[in-house]
């Protein structure tokens, strides 16, 4: 039990995926940091930055005996929508047609999503911000719409799993 990761025992795992380097797809990092700038995280909660490396962490809990109750992916999508609009999406509405390639930073992760809500009974949902297009050059840097989404995501959880605002 020792050896077990502490986002394993976690009652709620929050990961904020995206690469910071290439501008509003850092939103996902940029959740977690607000989270934890702003508010006191609870020990059963547990909110990491994974950057692009969600795979080793999803894969880490699909294989582990102790898992989440539940798990929130925050991260970045050009799904056409207004930039900067928040959506929640759980696992069951992840894109069918495209399940093998759907990509949050290219693990085949709606495939693993529904593993562990399916087969794992772990209650997963993703907070994604429609971000337009990701630049291909380095970009770091929010644009002013999608810092504002950071926030809207960032309260919407905070509210969710009722955590304390830090005190000044």
């Amino acid at each position: 039990m020792d050896t077990l990761p502490s986002f394993c025992r976690a009652r709620v795992l929050i990961l904020g995926v995206g690469n910071v380097l290439f501008g509003n797809d850092g939103f996902g990092p940029q959740v977690i940091d607000y989270l934890t700038r702003h508010y006191v995280i609870p020990e059963d909660i547990y909110a990491i930055d994974v950057g692009t490396g969600a795979r080793k962490v999803l894969f880490t809990v699909t294989l582990s005996q102790t898992r989440p109750q539940e798990l929130v992916i925050a991260d970045a999508v050009d799904w056409g929508q207004e930039i900067g609009s928040v959506l929640e999406i759980p696992v069951e509405l992840l894109p069918v047609t495209k399940v093998d390639d759907f990509s949050l930073h290219q693990v085949p992760t709606s495939n693993m999503l529904r593993e562990l809500q399916d087969d794992c009974g772990v209650k997963v949902s993703v907070v994604v911000c429609d971000v337009g297009e990701i630049p291909q050059v380095i970009e770091p840097g929010l644009s002013s719409a999608i810092e504002a989404a950071v926030v809207t995501a960032g309260e919407k959880m905070a509210s969710r799993y009722e955590l304390r605002l830090l005190l000044p």
